[in-house]
């Protein structure tokens, strides 16, 4: 093979080459990229479109953010890093001077703790005037500490002490006290100061559990126990025990004389005694139960 056809056929290898990597190049990559890129372009494009709404949203939040903080850098409830039986019925104390006397007995439920959080768990259970008792639950809702009203019952109650006079009201209650607590950095804080809340008037309104028309009980001048304001401490599968209102322990019977009514029943099994009750020619039923405390 002569020289000159030699490099003929290398000279013409190279341009098949150059042609093969050119149309590779022209036809199959770039195109490749080029759709990559447009899609891409594409995204910026529908970024960019969207910028004016993400903006709004995030100033938004941003204001949203700056509002939580200013609530909590001057949140008014406080927080304790612990609570203690005696802590709690101090301020309980503290509360009653300023919503006037509130007769009760506390029992200790037991605590929950949770993740960043805890509290304890009380057992109220007393009488006051429908007044005292509408202040008594205010400030423990409003006031600094952070106490909590679980589960709470109550009733008007009637009753007649001397001939002579007229039916007084009284108001027995139960509530379930929640005190809660963190130790948590951010979280608890501690008191400082006095209790501003427990200083402002608080409107009782009209009382809706005073009687339209009095039942004018007759009077108890036999002293005998007063179920609706009393306490059941023990039962036994033949007797009870309670406590009436002047901290006077009674022990009745099935069939013995209550005020208004008698014993009927006593369930030892679920710790608890039925009484039925004569309020002026209406027959009620009273279930009183023994409340365990820790």
């Amino acid at each position: 093979m002569s020289y000159a056809i030699r490099n003929t056929i290398v000279l013409a290898g190279f341009l098949v080459l150059i042609f093969g990597v050119g149309f590779y190049l022209t036809r199959i990559q770039q195109p490749s990229e080029l759709r990559k890129l447009q899609r891409q372009a594409e995204a910026y494009d529908a970024v960019i479109a969207q910028r004016p709404q993400l903006e709004r949203e995030l100033k938004v939040s941003q204001d949203r953010l700056a509002e939580m903080k200013d609530k909590y850098e001057h949140r008014f409830k406080i927080i304790p890093v612990n609570d203690t039986t005696a802590e709690t019925y101090a301020y309980l104390n503290r509360i009653m001077d300023a919503s006037g006397f509130v007769k009760f007995d506390m029992l200790y439920q037991g605590a929950k703790q949770l993740k960043q959080y805890g509290y304890n768990t009380y057992s109220l259970r007393g009488e006051t005037s429908y007044d005292n008792l509408f202040r008594f639950i205010w400030y423990l809702e409003h006031a600094r500490l952070l106490y909590k009203i679980s589960d709470m019952s109550l009733s008007g109650h009637e009753y007649r002490e001397q001939a002579r006079e007229h039916a007084k009201i009284v108001i027995p209650f139960t509530l379930e006290l929640r005190a809660y607590y963190s130790s948590v950095s951010g979280i608890s804080s501690p008191s400082v100061g006095p209790d501003p809340t427990l200083y402002k008037f608080v409107s009782t309104g009209k009382d809706p559990l005073k009687p339209i028309i009095s039942s004018e009980p007759p009077p108890n001048i036999r002293g005998l126990v007063d179920v609706e304001r009393s306490d059941l401490r023990a039962v036994l599968p033949d007797k009870v025990f309670i406590v009436d209102e002047k901290g006077k322990t009674h022990i009745l019977r099935e069939g013995d004389e209550v005020y208004l009514g008698y014993l009927t029943r006593i369930n030892p099994s679920r710790n608890e005694a039925e009484f039925t009750l004569n309020k002026g020619g209406i027959i009620d039923r009273v279930v009183l139960k023994v409340r365990f405390g820790k």
